[in-house]
């Protein structure tokens, strides 16, 4: 007897062949995935040599590492805060892991044949990216060169212990050192590296472009795909660090192998300039609504006499600097939560409640990057690059023309808003203070805003 193959039977069969066909596809990629083997720290014993020897520190060169299971000798002496202080208020990621990447876009040195400016564009037409979205459109990227072997000096580890020493200190002072219901850990903002045992709290505009790029080489991704993609470095980075709770991030600090965990740290007015010309006087879309709000309400305000040139968006005037920093005054005045490119450091990374063991500046960020990239084992597995948004010039030599925009008023309204991490951070801001104005610029005295 001869049967008749439905149509049920069929689909079921056909389901079950995709499936296999899947199956097989992503079973191949998780194979090319294995994770690279973790480089030891820098060890306790290592460090506690320098402070005791004579000599003008040691040289540490990632191959010749030793696996260590002992702490960071920067917290050896020191009492560690503890996450337990405090409630888990905070909800549980939501970001997938992303999944394996496709063939066409791992671009491995050596790898892949030699491609003209042609064959670029064809490629990148082929993969939808419009270069003019492309990250590397945006920002200027300089590539970095590390030194095959690096010498931690005795100078550095004084530098680094001391800053941990006078943080601890000044959190104790204003009594942050335990957690309140005004002052809870942030785990919200911090991206758990387990594979190479790095812990990192993000603090926009201080050198998070550079980071983050670091960051997501380390979580997979090619060094093509982060120049040429239409995704934000955030956004490619929370497909592959998911948010973690406070219980999380208080079980990753306290393993028996205990990671290297560091914030980066910077001037806060030099930072809140650089969120502004990056945001704002830029003109960057999404803040494009903010801005056009805050020329219009403080038109009392004139712009200072050199914004006349500024550039216009279509009709729009960009808000001005002291106009921009009234609104911030007044934001925090009133309790508002601020945009995490202008917040204050402390809140955001709350250092008092975390057991930080290394606080890096921008301002020695070369060799206080060097003692990260070093201690940690990543120098041979990242390709480092220096990410600069500013196609204008360095923040830190423009800093003083808008600062010294600002009234006396407004000048000490900032340092009130930036109290702690000015004090935290050992920040001096004498010469800001100093060039304030006893009242506001003459300017125009209307402003045509859409």
């Amino acid at each position: 007897m001869r049967l008749k193959p439905t149509f049920k039977t069929l689909l079921l069969a056909a389901t079950a062949s995709f499936c296999v066909v899947v199956y097989n596809v992503t079973s191949t990629h998780r194979e090319l995935r294995k994770p690279h083997g973790r480089a030891a720290h820098i060890t306790a014993k290592d460090l506690l040599a320098i402070g005791h020897s004579a000599g003008d520190g040691i040289v540490i060169q990632p191959a010749d590492l030793i696996s260590s299971t002992s702490p960071h000798a920067l917290n050896a002496s020191l009492p560690a805060p503890s996450l337990q202080q405090a409630p888990n208020k905070l909800q549980e990621a939501t970001a997938p892991h992303a999944g394996s990447t496709k063939a066409a876009l791992r671009q491995v040195k050596g790898t892949v044949p030699p491609c003209d400016e042609e064959c670029r564009q064809n490629r990148l037409r082929r993969l939808k990216m419009n270069q003019k979205s492309i990250y590397a459109a945006k920002v200027q990227v300089e590539n970095v060169t590390l030194p095959g072997s690096w010498t931690v000096t005795r100078e550095l580890v004084d530098r680094l212990s001391e800053r941990q020493r006078h943080v601890q200190e000044t959190c104790k002072k204003y009594g942050l050192d335990k957690a309140s219901k005004a002052y809870q850990p942030n785990a919200w903002e911090f991206l758990i590296n387990k594979e190479h045992n790095l812990v990192w709290c993000n603090v926009f505009k201080a050198a998070s472009s550079t980071w983050f790029y670091n960051f997501n080489l380390l979580a997979g991704y090619s060094e093509y795909e982060l120049l040429h993609t239409k995704e934000s470095p955030v956004t490619l980075a929370r497909k592959r660090y998911s948010r973690p709770t406070v219980d999380e991030l208080q079980r990753s600090l306290n393993t028996s192998d205990p990671p290297l965990s560091f914030m980066i740290v910077r001037h806060p007015f030099e930072r809140l300039v650089s969120g502004y010309r990056d945001k704002i006087l830029s003109g960057n879309r999404y803040y494009s609504k903010l801005s056009r709000s805050v020329a219009k309400n403080y038109r009392g305000i004139a712009p200072p006499a050199e914004s006349r040139n500024w550039p216009r968006f279509g009709s729009m005037v960009v808000a001005s600097f002291p106009q921009f920093v009234q609104f911030l005054l007044d934001e925090t005045a009133r309790g508002n939560k601020l945009d995490e490119h202008w917040t204050p450091m402390t809140p955001f990374c709350t250092p008092c409640l975390v057991p930080f063991d290394v606080f890096a500046k921008v301002e020695t960020l070369q060799e206080d990057g060097n003692y990260i990239i070093f201690s940690s084992g990543i120098k041979n597995i990242i390709k480092p690059k220096l990410i600069n948004r500013s196609r204008s010039g360095p923040t830190e030599e423009v800093a003083d023309k808008f600062l010294c925009q600002l009234t006396k008023g407004q000048m000490e309204g900032l340092i009130n808003m930036y109290k702690l991490d000015l004090e935290l951070f050992q920040y001096d801001v004498s010469k800001y203070r100093a060039c304030a104005q006893d009242s506001p610029k003459p300017g125009p005295s209307s402003s045509k805003v859409v």
